[in-house]
């Protein structure tokens, strides 16, 4: 009897501590999954939509919107948290010029911490900020620096690819272990960008016309270069007036009535009262367009990318070009 309640106490010691060792080790293997988690920091959101998309697939991956959906970049100034959530990345990657000037005395801080910082603007075809025709002039504008550029680069489905071609590079660098991946989704990327790419030029074709209209800012200037439009606005890419004049409204309504175009733009993330107002003045259709300078929170938690929101740009395009 002693014996059996000896064998059956060895038994019930061992199973806890069996039990003891799973629920450790298990724990253990959390801690390390977590900490291993590749950590990537954002500041646009078509650098986050481009990583999302290279980096499908691994689920340890952490990947971060810094500025996040619906709010004004040009304004962003970040946040204790957004700092850590910085100078703890494993990839930050961020545009750079005046529109985040912030970001300057973020990285000068960064000197001893042990994250890849990518501008990303570095391995685009950039162009400088040129005047656009009708555009209000800034009422209290800075003094631009030397050499500055139009940090609006991901318009344009060739510096989309270099921007995607970048970034799977530099993943490749911080995980090896995942590069075929990386690379295989990168080219699947690419060629639904080639895709969007050929139904634009398509319209662009057999367009009616080849001036767009917009009734807002129009952060679009790589856009309108590579499918070689026209362009007249009421307020510049980087404005950060809202309200134009009443010469500018007159001005752009003048255009409209004279060329007979069918569509005035607003972008997103703007009620297109501005647009509205030219628009029955002059007997157009008021329409958006998604410039991806950022995305609304609705889209953002639909999941939308670059491909789907450029998409959406076609029967706009369409209407506005025929």
């Amino acid at each position: 009897m002693k014996i059996r309640k000896i064998v059956f106490s060895i038994i019930a010691f061992a199973i806890i501590g069996l039990l003891v060792f799973f629920l450790l080790y298990g724990s253990k293997k959390k801690e390390i999954n977590s900490e291993q988690k590749v950590k990537l920091v954002s500041s646009n959101f078509a650098s986050y939509d481009f990583l999302r998309a290279i980096t499908k697939g691994n689920n340890n991956i952490e990947l971060v919107f810094l500025i996040g959906p619906g709010k004004e970049a040009h304004s962003y100034d970040p946040t204790a948290q957004d700092l850590i959530k910085i100078g703890n990345a494993d990839l930050f990657v961020y545009i750079g010029g005046e529109m985040e000037k912030w970001a300057d005395k973020v990285l000068e801080s960064m000197n001893d911490k042990n994250v890849n910082i990518m501008c990303i603007a570095d391995f685009a075809d950039t162009i400088k900020e040129q005047e656009v025709d009708g555009a209000e002039e800034e009422k209290e504008k800075e003094e631009e620096e030397e050499g500055a550029f139009d940090e609006h680069i991901w318009s344009s489905p060739n510096n989309a690819i270099k921007m995607i071609n970048a970034l799977e590079e530099k993943m490749e660098e911080i995980d090896a272990e995942n590069s075929d991946l990386y690379r295989k989704n990168a080219d699947e990327y690419i060629n639904e960008i080639h895709e969007v790419d050929n139904r634009i030029q398509s319209i662009i074709d057999n367009k009616k016309r080849d001036r767009l209209i917009f009734g807002d800012k129009m952060p679009m200037q790589y856009f309108i270069n590579y499918y070689n439009l026209k362009v007249s606005a009421a307020f510049s890419g980087c404005s950060t007036e809202t309200e134009p004049s009443a010469s500018t409204i007159t001005y752009l309504e003048k255009i409209v009535k004279e060329q007979q175009i069918p569509v005035v733009l607003y972008i997103e993330l703007n009620n297109g009262r501005v647009a509205k107002t030219i628009a029955n003045e002059t007997g157009a259709e008021a329409l958006q367009i998604q410039t991806l300078h950022n995305v609304s929170l609705d889209d953002f938690n639909n999941g939308e990318t670059w491909i789907s929101l450029m998409n959406r740009n076609i029967e706009v395009l369409s209407k506005a070009l025929q």
